[in-house]
């Protein structure tokens, strides 16, 4: 009752989900249309991986961290060249109704200006569902 009550599905997180097309793509065969398939993802992966998942995948909810690449690279060690890539790609699908962004405000590395400024280079892009939160440290 609670599946059919909640239009039922699973969300694909944890690590990074886009790593695992063939696996999402081999599970929405299995359950058919009738389940929603989610996956949280930081969209740093190669651009087939998503072109491959958007047909499959019901919404997606995008960490991007932040947009400027130096404070991407600052706390993550990697660059964000294919998360702007495949958020173009989505874009261009006419995927954005579809996303929830999700942009952090993360101690130490970037500000509410960073975050603005983010919102306002993927607002370009035509998304407009944001989650706005604050990560929250801990120090062992």
């Amino acid at each position: 009752l609670y599946f059919l009550a909640t239009n039922g599905g699973v969300t694909f997180g944890g690590g990074e989900p886009c790593l695992r097309p063939d696996f999402i793509g081999r599970f929405r065969e299995q359950c058919g249309c009738d389940w929603r398939i989610n996956l949280e993802t930081s969209l740093n992966v190669p651009s087939e991986n998503i072109k491959s998942l958007l047909p499959i995948v019901d919404t997606l909810i995008i960490d991007v961290k932040d947009i400027n690449p130096a404070v991407y690279c600052d706390y993550t060690g990697r660059d964000n060249v294919r998360v702007v890539d495949n958020l173009k790609l989505i874009a261009d699908q006419a995927r954005q109704k579809d996303c929830v962004v999700r942009i952090p405000l993360i101690p130490g590395y970037n500000n509410d200006a960073d975050r603005i400024s983010s919102r306002a280079v993927i607002e370009a892009l035509g998304f407009t569902r944001f989650d706005l939160f604050t990560y929250q440290i801990r120090k062992h």
